[in-house]
């Protein structure tokens, strides 16, 4: 395959003719073309034009999800299906949180062809999130495949933009195309703040991935209600990509399809039948008495994750925690009652406002003589008693008390100053 540098984004400010901020280059859009058309010319036409757009539900993914090793490889064994590569062995490893494959591969890679054995590895936080390990999963497929039939691979960007192309083509775009880039956000708990995190899959930028699907979709002559019914099936960032690239595409000289080599539609190969693709896999049913899969999907937690270390017992009453705890299921419920109406009966709702304030009132005033003791670990927060020396859950041993969760990196600071010092005494001596 031609591996033709493809521009950088920095090349966009001499295309003066779109908005850069949804479409590639001019220069790129015609790099990602040939680069089409090369695939087209290596392995043929089968994966743009009939290859069924893959999609990350249970119609296209029926099989069993446990959470271990097996069902990581069942996931690579379907889409290895989707890509035409069937009954080579396949192997995944699962790494720990500390062992993650390469940048922009979303936590799962393609890790080599060895005797004849694909091998993979994905990190357990992929595995947590179907939007994740799916999506990265299809991108390690496509880096797989191009080993398989022997199209130039490698770490490198050009080649790695290659492989993003590949994906595409083979009818993972409406997965990629949503994970190229992907914000995601996390709830706070007790003592902490919620996070948005930023994660990118692939090495192409997302307008780039966009105008690959798009061409594919103009390629298969999706107009209208069609096309409408794809981009409902993408993220709002990607299906503007999309919509971006139509009337570039429709307006191309020489056409898109003659760009890319494409025969006639006549000649095309058949689609394949989706129940076809997702019939049960060989190896299904065999393993009857072979032991439950390992769970390693889930979220460690924190027991002993402080062990040997120091927290601090946060101390303060229960006031505002138990105000909350009587006024506010009483303050929704007179919520929901005001918009309820039964016959000509309107539910009074100044009571029940009323009564959320006097209970709101009572959880503060009853709250300031019950203490609330707590671990400081952010991720912890276990109720602690007075007499504890360590935290039964996270493992920390105490060493003082605070009164809020904010005062502990101060604490831990003038804990490490007070060692310090005490260490200089003893050396003194």
């Amino acid at each position: 395959m031609s591996e033709a540098k493809q521009p950088e984004p920095s090349e966009a400010a001499s295309d003066d003719d779109e908005d850069d901020l949804l479409l590639p280059p001019a220069s790129a859009r015609a790099w990602l073309l040939e680069q089409l058309g090369t695939l087209v010319r290596a392995r043929g036409v089968a994966p743009l034009v009939s290859a069924p757009l893959i999609e990350p539900s249970p119609a296209f993914f029926p099989d069993p999800w446990a959470g271990g090793e097996a069902s990581v490889k069942r996931l690579a064994q379907r889409l290895l299906r989707y890509a035409g590569i069937e009954g080579m062995p396949v192997k995944v490893a699962v790494l720990d949180e500390g062992n993650a494959p390469a940048s922009g591969s979303g936590g799962v890679s393609f890790e080599g062809l060895r005797q004849g054995t694909l091998e993979f590895a994905v990190q357990t936080a992929a595995m947590r999130d179907p939007l994740v390990v799916v999506p990265a999963m299809a991108r390690a497929v496509a880096e797989a495949y191009r080993r398989v039939h022997r199209l130039p691979i490698g770490t490198e960007a050009p080649q790695q933009r290659l492989v993003d192309v590949t994906a595409v083509y083979l009818g993972f775009g409406l997965l990629t195309a949503n994970a190229a880039l992907r914000m995601a956000g996390s709830g706070g708990g007790w003592g902490r703040r919620s996070t948005r995190t930023r994660t990118r899959l692939g090495v192409l930028d997302p307008q780039s991935v966009g105008f690959l699907l798009a061409a594919q979709l103009h390629v298969r002559g999706l107009r209208g209600k069609e096309l409408r019914a794809v981009l409902r099936k993408l993220e709002a960032n990607p299906a503007a990509f999309v919509k971006a690239a139509e009337p570039v595409l429709e307006s191309e000289q020489p056409p898109v399809a003659e760009r890319l080599g494409l025969p006639p539609r006549e000649q095309w190969p058949p689609v394949p039948e989706l129940a076809v693709l997702t019939a049960p896999l060989p190896d299904e049913g065999d393993d009857e008495d072979a032991a439950p899969e390992e769970r390693k999907d889930e979220e460690r937690g924190v027991p002993g994750m402080n062990a040997g270390k120091p927290v601090f017992r946060v101390e303060r009453s229960k006031a505002l925690r138990l105000a909350k705890l009587l006024a506010l299921p009483v303050f929704l419920l007179g919520m929901a009652a005001s918009r309820m109406q039964v016959g000509d009966m309107h539910f009074p709702t100044w009571e029940t406002g009323a009564a959320a304030v006097v209970l709101g009132v009572l959880g503060l005033v009853v709250g300031r003589f019950l203490p609330d003791r707590r671990c400081s670990e952010p991720k912890c927060g276990q109720a602690l008693d007075v007499e504890m020396t360590a935290c039964p859950r996270c493992g920390g041993t105490i060493m003082g008390v605070i009164h809020h969760p904010r005062e502990r990196l101060a604490a831990e600071e003038a804990l490490a100053l007070a060692n310090k010092a005490d260490e200089k005494i003893r050396d003194a001596s």
